[in-house]
């Protein structure tokens, strides 16, 4: 028997000085750890095409200010003017979200509470809003959310929702993120709208989302590809069959015994 090889697969292995273009804004930990864990990326075949990385990043990049954003975390801080801007399909006014949650210090989370609650999986009459606000690259939202991502890296983050910020798990949580939402069928059909929809549920940020793609599609331009080498399996173990038939020469052997017997008797 001989061994069997799976194929050599060409990716786009993405260098450090590539990342810190993408990404300028980004701290070294964060810029090092995709380096370092390309291989999730590969797991689920982002780093497949230039097209693909591209799609990634531009919508890291428009989540986070570049990795930017401060802790990774959303800031529920809004003032009345931009929650009613934001959601202006439930609020038409400053004053109209002031008469639901007032003024008083922490009326942003009650309101998040009020607005994320009963849906993503987060419970009703619960802070669960609050709780499972947007964090780490992909800005994970709802209570579903941080689950699902969670299975995925072999992390709790239902219980511990801030550790989805952590700079070492920012590939992984990319790339789980990438995989639930089944994000290679847009990338490779050239949707990137349709991209941006299953990312956060509307077209939130689109232009700047947009600006991203353009820009960072021309640094992967750059970017060479590689082979990974084939995975040669050893070949399978020989699968022994238990005959309980007896050989020839045994059967031979057991007549001749049994018609001395029978003389003897």
């Amino acid at each position: 028997m001989t061994n069997t090889a799976t194929p050599a697969r060409e990716f786009f292995r993405v260098p450090i000085d590539v990342m810190e273009k993408i990404f300028p804004r980004a701290s070294g930990d964060i810029l090092q750890a995709f380096v370092e864990k390309q291989d999730v990326l590969s797991a689920v075949g982002v780093d497949g095409t230039r097209q693909r990385l591209a799609y990634l990043f531009a919508n890291l990049h428009a989540e986070t200010s570049g990795f930017a954003l401060k802790g990774l975390t959303e800031n529920i801080n809004y003032t009345a003017a931009r929650m009613a801007q934001v959601w202006d399909n439930r609020f038409s006014s400053a004053a109209a979200v002031q008469a639901k949650y007032g003024t008083a210090p922490g009326w942003q989370k009650k309101a998040f509470d009020d607005i994320y609650g009963n849906r993503m999986g987060n419970r009703p009459g619960t802070s669960d809003g609050s709780r499972y606000i947007g964090r780490g690259g992909p800005q994970i939202t709802g209570r579903d959310g941080y689950d699902q991502i969670g299975r995925r890296i072999g992390v709790d983050l239902v219980s511990s929702p801030e550790r989805a910020c952590e700079a070492a798990l920012q590939p992984d949580i990319a790339a789980a993120f990438w995989d639930w939402k089944g994000m290679n069928r847009y990338a490779d059909a050239g949707d990137f709208l349709g991209c941006v929809k299953a990312w956060n549920g509307g077209t939130n940020g689109l232009a700047e989302r947009q600006a991203q793609l353009v820009r960072i599609t021309g640094i992967l331009q750059g970017v060479k590809i590689e082979l990974a080498p084939p995975v040669t399996k050893p070949p399978a173990a020989p699968v022994i069959e238990n005959d309980t038939k007896p050989s020839v020469w045994a059967a031979f052997f057991m007549a001749i015994a049994n018609i001395f017997r029978r003389n003897q008797a």
